[in-house]
């Protein structure tokens, strides 16, 4: 009967998040974020028809799923009839989870009274000390909690010690503080790297479902009597996924590509920084009650804590160390402050889905794609869980981390764009035309694509070194200026106007040339616009 306990559990938890959802959205219609993030805008767009035609959603997601999952979480409770230890486990597991959305409320208050979050430093420290008290009442509460496990035990300098604690009988002092900062760490990094991965609609919820339900997976070797946890581990898995899955259908992901301008917004509701951090939190919760927070951190959550480390990396470490010490030359002799953008930093905006969003991926198709890599990094995560023998979890541990570098050293090989011809394979007159990625094929497959072609023909390169500029990878601030120069010269004005203004000004003032064509071509479409205008009957008699 347990197993069809468990199933009606996760329905149940599904259809009461999917109901809460829509009532919140009913309810709290005018619950909106005023915040503004001001950041690069999109490089392969006009100013206008950047974004989505649709007003903010409410940020009402998070606390309905919440309360969902704490509803059917005491119900499952009784309708399998938990022991005091099995009721603790699974109450610090929901309070730690209600903390972790009170943080991520209180954030999202001030964005919806005060038009701006709670400070980063704030927000970390609360999220900091919900782990670490979670941490303390697992250890003073459980007997699991007060026993330290591998690989812990195995450490150099820390394993001793807690040996020694074990075999003395005492009270593991020192497992209590390796506990609480290892619990402070994962909880924090996974609740804010679920925070960073909600940037669209829909991709937090997906990788979040794909790493519980793996959690709920692996999970279920541990079914047993030798371990009571491990029923409400399974029960806290099944309340995290299906939550989401709830969630998901009002904040479904719209197709929209860069190009396109604009589409109808499928989602109705956000979940907000109180969902993503509870539903982080939880699967942190999740991962050090079962000890496999190394396979969520490694594996199992490797998409959205990508999408963690690519903006801490990238905003918190690069850009200001590059900000001290890097010195461009080629910006040497020029006093204008150079932005960060204009940096050799990984990628063109964090976190990382940012960065293919920037390259024009149709938004759809890019969550879609998130979530085949969350999946693939929860079957990775299943296959080592469950797995008994040494090197095929060894393996796959290899091609997790195989998986990771290849999607983050993608970064380098897209965020590069180049000026090349179209079509490449003609030999005569042809337009010019803006790329991004290796400007290369191997064995027919393109390693790049194209962006735009714009109206001049190759008959406007001058010089050799212009020819030899051609299908060199370039920052897309140069791209466009050298796009701007073609048309310019070709008379094609309006078009070198809409290349010059795409790039943001702050890159301007470092290119000084465009501002003086620039002035040029506004002189030129004004004087145009004059001479074409019909003469009045009052000139004709003057």
């Amino acid at each position: 009967m347990v197993p069809l306990f468990i199933l009606l559990i996760f329905i149940t938890c599904m259809i009461l998040s999917l109901l809460l959802c829509g009532i919140a959205r009913v309810l709290f219609p005018k619950f909106r974020s005023g915040e503004f993030k001001p950041g690069p805008h999109r490089s392969d767009l006009p100013a206008s028809g950047r974004e989505i035609k649709t007003i903010e959603l409410p940020l009402v997601g998070g606390p309905a799923f919440t309360l969902a999952m704490i509803i059917v979480g005491v119900g499952a409770g009784y309708l399998l009839d938990l022991h005091p230890e099995q009721w603790t486990l699974l109450i610090i597991g929901l309070a730690a989870t209600s903390g972790y959305m009170v943080v991520g409320f209180v954030d999202d208050w001030h964005k919806v009274y005060s038009k701006e979050g709670i400070r980063q430093r704030t927000k970390f420290i609360a999220v900091l000390s919900v782990s670490v008290v979670a941490a303390i009442l697992y250890f003073f509460l459980l007997p699991s909690g007060r026993v330290p496990y591998s690989p812990y035990t195995e450490f150099p300098i820390i394993g001793p010690l807690l040996n020694q604690g074990m075999l003395a009988g005492k009270i593991p002092l020192v497992w209590l503080l390796f506990l609480a900062l290892m619990t402070g760490f994962v909880g924090s990094l996974t609740s804010l790297s679920v925070d960073f991965s909600d940037g669209l609609d829909g991709l937090a919820g997906g990788l979040v479902f794909s790493a519980a339900l793996a959690f709920g997976i692996i999970i279920t070797g541990i079914l047993d009597k030798q371990h009571p946890e491990g029923i409400v581990l399974e029960v806290l898995s099944l309340l995290c996924a299906g939550s989401v899955l709830g969630f998901l259908p009002l904040n479904w992901p719209s197709s929209w590509a860069a190009r396109k301008g604009s589409s109808r917004r499928n989602a109705r509701i956000y979940m907000g920084d109180s969902g993503s951090l509870a539903l982080g939190g939880m699967l942190a919760m999740i991962a050090i009650f079962s000890r496999n927070e190394i396979s969520l951190l490694m594996i199992c959550g490797g998409a959205f804590v990508l999408e963690g480390l690519s903006a801490l990396i990238s905003a918190k470490v690069m850009t200001p160390f590059f900000r001290n010490r890097l010195q461009l030359l080629r910006f040497a002799s020029s006093r204008e402050y150079v932005p960060h953008t204009e940096f050799p930093l990984p990628f063109l905006a964090t976190p990382l889905h940012h960065h293919f969003d920037l390259l024009g991926w149709d938004r759809r198709r890019l969550v879609y794609g998130a979530w085949a890599l969350g999946a693939g990094f929860a079957v990775l995560g299943v296959l080592v869980g469950l797995d008994e023998v040494l090197w095929q979890r060894y393996l796959g541990r290899i091609l997790a981390l195989i998986l990771a570098w290849v999607i983050w050293s993608s970064g380098s090989w897209t965020r590069r764009y180049f000026v090349g011809k179209h079509p490449a394979e003609r030999t005569r007159r042809r337009r010019l035309a803006l790329y991004y990625g290796f400007p290369y094929r191997v064995m027919g497959l393109r390693l790049y694509h194209l962006v735009e072609i714009i109206e001049a023909s190759e008959d406007v390169i001058e010089t050799p070194a212009e020819e030899l500029a051609l299908w060199q990878r370039m920052t897309i601030y140069d791209a466009r200026a050298m796009l701007g120069l073609y048309c310019y010269r070709a008379g094609y004005y309006p078009a070198a106007l809409a290349q010059w203004t795409r790039i943001p000004e702050s890159n301007r003032d470092l290119r000084p040339e465009i501002a003086r064509l620039l002035a040029e071509v506004d002189n030129r479409l004004a004087l145009e616009k004059q001479e074409t205008q019909p003469i009045r009957r009052d000139q004709i008699m003057r």
